[in-house]
């Protein structure tokens, strides 16, 4: 199906249209001319990453000072960066490339993008009923432009060393070489420790073939990238594209909601995430394979593990896109990865069978955002990966992958929590660690003046996920006839679900012990316990009054620092929690601060007036500022998926966060945990049908309209219907 996306002038590449293949990256855009901006995913500079090195675990503990938090960060020890300074600072990145400029004929102007979703061709229509198409291979890294019409007029490269250079060459890059051979245009640009890349294009007789290819020098580079060319054939690539596009379509979900921009998004960003995870592709970082040319790529274009990269990889779960994790977790269980984690859980524990895996890390697994206390104390990070490991399995039911790569990885990071526990009257506690990127509070004072900490006691978001850990171990085991761990069982008896605050009159879920939700944070971490990590016990009415404190002061705190995944976070917590009107609504504002012209969700707010986060940089030019990052996009479409339908506990809720005035919502083949699917509509505001498929055979309950709950057990293949 085509259908018109964007229109012309698109002034900045991550306002224009995406096209991936996990790999290569290709983002279209531009005014009187069609620019192509180009990077492959795998471009690293990988010098000057870090590992932690220490000081153990206990001595962090013994230097903490729960008014001060620069004991502790004076005693990390720290790897040596050649390029940095107190001025200067240079960490393993992803590196910018550039950009493809196609100049046409006769003053002809692009005019709009259509995207053909069932072939993945990009129809760039342009002035006289001109137009080009765009298609891109999934096996060969080759962008293929058609130009039947012939009104290219002329291709230019524009390097990304003409906005970066005198950057890279303070860390000894040296200048690219421009291709001069007959036909072809681009460049080379060696990577001094790691292998070079060649972006070329060349003519052909469909129009352009555009291809990225790395070498071990600038000469191997380049012919890589003339073999490649030499095969590329615009149909065969087509019938190829068109036939995976096809198959992915027909397995995705289909939703139908009263609201033109959901529906609109959801399907977009589907598309995106499929060009971004492809399984043919490498593991999907903050940016997947697009990043901009005009400026150093930001916060590296990393793995960060405190939110965003799993916020990218949940979606695969409800749309039945398994096999889109595997590159992820391919990466996290290669050779270099887990030399790091094992590394770092050696440095800090002194135990040879953890995996630490911390905050922002390239793809070996190395810190590329410094080695500081949000980044190696956080042990979420590698618990909420865990999850993942653990989804994989409860959707696919796939017992060999439980065995041989979920367990594995499971109990290596369920390793650290254990080593960090204490007793602590009678019960066990986390002595230290953080709640991720809480370091906004000034309430303490001390010795006349205000300070700032970062980490504490017993985390409400750490102990959540060390419930939730657990409970995924202790179900393996009953799984795979093992015997669990005792720590395993003990954890559900003696460690806490969460802090609570030092309010006796509303009680609600604490940051840590001792600290409560002061200010706006942008990371509901606190909260965790109700999503993503799911570990509340069955609600007592003491524990339906916490809850409903906790999401009351978290209401009164405020949205005034929230950035743009903060938003489908809080709109799958307040569906889950039974509000109705709260997540559309959430929902609509988010597009309208932070999605932009291209359905691109961008890090800084579009405009100022409900959120300061990051102001200065508000208020630099758009073109300058301009952060695209895909934990937004993807979490906005779980978010929708979560409103339609979720699990909690053991029970399927249905509609459970779509607002009263939706009286007419439908969807189609949505995935389940235990491998099933689920269709339902709701017409005139009543709940019409349902339907329910086991893949595998099994049994789910399900609340029907929040009050009746029906248990349902089906043979493989069985349908149930109401």
């Amino acid at each position: 199906m085509k259908e018109f996306i964007m229109e012309f002038p698109l002034p900045r590449p991550h306002c224009g249209m995406p096209l991936g293949n996990g790999q290569l990256g290709i983002l279209i855009w531009g005014q009187n001319k069609i620019c192509l901006t180009v990077n492959r995913a795998d471009y690293w500079d990988h010098r000057c990453s870090e590992s932690y090195l220490g000081p153990h675990y206990k001595k962090l503990v013994e230097a903490y000072d729960p008014f001060d938090v620069n004991p502790i960060r004076s005693q990390f020890i720290r790897n040596k960066l050649p390029f940095s300074s107190d001025s200067f600072w240079w960490l393993s990145t992803r590196l910018p490339c550039g950009r493809f400029e196609l100049s046409l004929c006769d003053g002809i102007k692009p005019q709009k993008i259509a995207l053909d979703y069932n072939s993945g061709t990009v129809i760039v229509d342009c002035d006289n009923n001109k137009s080009l198409s765009c298609c891109l291979d999934f096996q060969q890294d080759i962008l293929m432009i058609e130009d039947e019409q012939k009104i290219i007029d002329n291709v230019e490269f524009i390097s990304a060393w003409n906005y970066v250079g005198d950057l890279l060459t303070k860390v000894a890059f040296t200048e690219p070489e421009k291709i001069a051979l007959p036909g072809l245009c681009g460049e080379v640009q060696n990577v001094p420790e790691d292998p070079a890349l060649a972006a070329v294009c060349a003519p052909n007789d469909y129009g352009y073939a555009i291809t990225l290819q790395r070498g071990e020098d600038n000469v191997q580079a380049l012919a890589n990238a003339q073999n490649i060319l030499k095969t590329a054939v615009f149909n065969s690539i087509n019938k190829q594209s068109s036939y995976w596009w096809n198959n992915y379509w027909q397995q995705i979900p289909e939703i139908s909601v009263p609201d033109e921009f959901l529906n609109r998004f959801y399907k977009f960003a589907l598309y995106k995430f499929a060009g971004a995870t492809h399984p043919h592709g490498i593991a999907c970082g903050l940016q997947g394979p697009w990043v901009e040319e005009y400026q150093q790529t930001p916060w590296s274009g990393d793995y960060h593990f405190n939110v965003n990269i799993q916020q990218i990889y949940t979606l695969a779960f409800a749309t039945g896109n398994f096999g889109h994790l595997l590159p992820l977790f391919d990466m996290l269980e290669s050779k270099p990865f887990q030399k790091t984690m094992r590394d770092n859980a050696k440095n800090m524990f002194g135990i040879d069978d953890g995996l630490l895996l911390t905050h922002a890390v390239n793809d070996r697994g190395m810190q590329c955002g410094g080695i500081e206390v949000g980044a190696v104390l956080d042990f979420a990070c590698g618990g909420w990966t865990a999850q993942l490991y653990w989804l994989y399995y409860k959707y696919t039911q796939d017992e060999d992958f439980l065995k041989k790569r979920a367990l594995p990885f499971m109990k290596g990071v369920m390793r650290i929590f254990e080593e960090t526990l204490e007793e602590r009257n009678g019960n066990l506690s986390i002595p230290l660690s953080i709640s991720a990127e809480y370091g906004c509070s000034f309430k303490v004072k001390k010795e006349g003046r205000y300070v700032k900490q970062s980490s504490g006691r017993d985390p409400s978001n750490q102990l959540a996920c060390m419930h939730m850990l657990a409970d995924y171990l202790l179900e393996a085991s009953d799984i795979i006839k093992e015997t669990p761990k005792t720590i395993w069982m003990e954890v559900k008896k003696r460690l806490p679900h969460y802090s609570l605050s030092e309010d006796r009159e509303n009680p609600h879920i604490a940051i840590w012990a001792g600290q409560d939700l002061d200010v706006c944070h942008r990371h509901h971490s606190h909260l965790a316990s109700i999503y993503p990590f799911d570990t509340l016990p069955d609600p007592s009415p003491k524990l339906q009054k916490i809850v409903d404190n906790s999401i009351d002061h978290w209401i009164l705190r405020g949205m005034g620092q929230w950035s743009e995944w903060c938003y489908p976070w809080a709109a799958i917590i307040q569906a889950r929690i039974g509000f109705k009107e709260a997540p559309a609504i959430l929902l609509n504002l988010w597009k309208d601060i932070f999605v932009n012209e291209g359905l691109a969700t961008v890090y800084l707010p579009r405009f100022q007036g409900l959120t300061a986060h990051r102001r200065a940089d508000m208020l630099k030019p758009r073109e300058t500022n301009e952060i695209m990052q895909l934990d937004g996009t993807m979490g906005g479409a779980t978010a929708i998926i979560e409103m339609l339908v979720h699990q909690q506990g053991d029970t399927i809720y249905l509609f459970k966060g779509i607002p009263d005035s939706w009286q007419n919502v439908s969807f189609k083949n949505i995935y389940l945990p235990g491998a099933f699917t689920i269709s339902a509509q709701r017409k005139n505001g009543k709940l019409e049908s349902v339907k329910i498929k086991s893949l595998k055979g099994g049994s789910l309950r399900l609340k029907l309209d929040n009050l009746e709950t029906k248990l349902i057990k089906l043979t493989p293949q069985q349908e149930w219907k109401l």
